[in-house]
């Protein structure tokens, strides 16, 4: 089963209220430290408590391709700028947690520094799930551009850049799948199978990654 949300298979909450909760984060780093003028450095800190209910508000996937801390872990995942640095005029105006997303390794490196701009600041919306109505799965877990967008430069410009295609995409889509069905299953034969079947497929999926990188 593929949900309305690319992002999401049909064992992932959906993301809730997340313009609140980053509101309220952000007051709450305010209220902490008064004399914090970019928010952004407080969040992307691993080693503070904002940065773990930052990652929560996202349910602990990445914002663009959905991939989830359940089968990667913590080190791997990023604090994005949505809308570049470089477009504002100052720090403090571009780390504020309204500006922010959590991001994994992958999608935020390759990103860099896309401009998202106009428009496309509303129709990329990762927070509101407005993405959600650009991108889908197809029936072999590949992320697509739905058709309406399918000529659109500034949506292909993304998606390539993004590497939205690429094939760890699917690979991610079916293990987070995988471990979705183990929780319902643990505790049985075909949960301890299904365990050993998802440690498979995670190695076969670093390996992947690791000749990528060497190629």
């Amino acid at each position: 089963m593929i949900t309305n949300d690319y992002r999401n298979t049909e064992y992932c909450p959906m993301l809730e209220n997340v313009g609140d909760k980053k509101k309220a984060l952000e007051e709450k780093i305010r209220s902490a430290h008064p004399r914090q003028k970019i928010m952004y450095n407080k969040v992307h800190n691993r080693n503070t408590i904002f940065n773990k209910e930052f990652c929560s508000i996202y349910n602990c996937k990445c914002a663009y391709c959905g991939v989830s801390m359940d089968i990667l872990p913590a080190s791997l995942f990023e604090v994005d700028h949505f809308v570049a640095e470089s477009l504002f005029d100052d720090k403090e105006e571009a780390g504020k947690v309204e500006n922010l997303v959590l991001s994994c390794y992958q999608c935020n490196r390759n990103k860099k520094e896309f401009e998202i701009t106009g428009e496309y600041i509303e129709k990329l919306n990762t927070d509101d799930g407005k993405i959600a109505n650009i991108f889908f799965r197809d029936e072999k877990y590949y992320i697509r551009i739905k058709e309406d967008y399918i000529e659109d430069e500034t949506i292909n410009g993304f998606y390539n850049q993004l590497q939205l295609v690429h094939q760890t995409r699917r690979l991610d889509y079916l293990l987070i799948n995988m471990q979705g069905l183990h929780k319902k299953l643990e505790g049985t034969v075909q949960g301890g199978r299904l365990a050993e079947a998802i440690l498979t497929m995670q190695r076969k999926r670093n390996k992947f990654v690791e000749n990528e990188c060497v190629m």
